[in-house]
Formats: structure tokens, C-alpha cells, sequence
């Protein structure tokens, strides 16, 4: 409970300075639905790998929801397709999502605060959290990313570390060497 506590209180303090504590910022701080990305790449659970890793580089992203039924029950990233079929050279053909996704799901609403999102993701060490709504439909995905473009933003893409967590750059580095 004590590195949770202390997530939130880093966070809360770069985003809105030391003075201020968590319990007084009930409003006040961004909440998941206004930083998620929405446009979220989904494969059913019954899909082989090669497929998943075909939607995942048509639409350049890292990662697919896994779906049954509309409902999502699982998550594959780049880490899980390498370390588990490339790495192992098993032909992606026949390995089906469902045998390597990671599960069980976290998720969280889009009216969490990016604390509450924040802390999800250090207690359970992942990078992305699907959104999900009060039915259970899948609505999004927030990542460290988002998380880190938010503290970028705030501090006026001044801060460095910031910003290469963002993947910002501007001016002659803009959209980086390996595009």
C-alpha cells in the first residue's frame, strides 16, 4: 500500500505541484477518458498470431485487445508475440491468441483520474490499460505514453525527460530517425 501511496503522491505532485495533495483535487485532475486513445485494434480470441500481428503493423500500434463475443478478455502486445511465438520459433500460423494474451484483464473507467490509472499500473508493472465502460464495452486504451504526454504537456514540452517518454521532438527531430 505504500508504493501506491507513493505513485500518487509523485503524480499528483508533477502534475500539480508539492503543495498540493491528492484528497484536494477532486475535479480538478484529468481523468482517463480525455487522454485515452479510442481507436483501439481488436482480435478475436480465436484468432492465430499471424493475423494479430498483421492488424497490430497495418495499424502500427503495440498492442490488440483480444475480444469474445464483443467483450474483452484479454490483451496481446509486441513483448507477448516475440517472447512467445517468434522466440520460441513456432510458426504464428497455428498459435491462437487466446493460448499466449495476457490475462487477466485490467481495466479501469474513463472517469478514473490518471492517479487511479497511474497506480493500476505500477501495482500491477503494465504499460496499458483497456477503458471499459459502466456496460463493459470496450470504449479505449491508456498507456504510459498518454500518461506521459499529459506530464509533457503540462510542463510545456520543456522537460526533457518528459518529452522523450512522449516520443515529443520538434524542429529538425521531429517524428524521430527510425519513421
Amino acid at each position: 500500500m505504500g508504493l501506491i501511496h507513493l505513485v500518487r503522491l509523485q503524480w499528483s505532485e508533477i502534475l500539480y505541484g508539492a503543495s498540493v495533495r491528492p484528497v484536494s483535487m477532486a475535479g480538478a485532475e484529468k481523468t482517463v477518458a480525455e487522454v485515452m486513445t479510442r481507436s483501439v485494434v481488436t482480435v478475436e480470441l480465436n484468432a492465430n498470431t499471424k493475423e494479430c500481428a498483421q492488424a497490430m503493423a497495418k495499424h502500427g500500434v503495440s498492442c490488440a485487445v483480444v475480444t469474445q463475443g464483443g467483450n474483452a478478455v484479454g490483451i496481446i502486445t509486441e513483448r507477448d508475440l516475440v517472447s512467445k511465438v517468434l522466440a520460441e520459433k513456432i510458426d504464428a500460423w497455428n498459435v491462437l491468441v487466446r493460448d499466449i494474451m495476457s490475462t487477466p484483464l485490467i481495466t479501469v473507467t474513463p472517469d478514473a483520474t490518471l492517479t487511479i490509472a497511474s497506480e493500476l499500473m505500477a501495482r500491477y508493472h503494465i504499460r496499458r490499460l483497456v477503458v471499459i465502460d459502466a456496460t463493459g464495452s470496450l470504449v479505449g486504451l491508456v498507456t504510459t505514453g498518454d500518461l506521459a504526454r499529459t506530464l509533457a504537456e503540462k510542463h510545456g514540452y520543456r522537460e526533457a525527460t518528459f518529452n522523450a517518454m512522449a516520443r515529443y521532438a520538434e524542429g529538425e527531430f521531429a517524428g524521430g530517425p527510425y519513421q
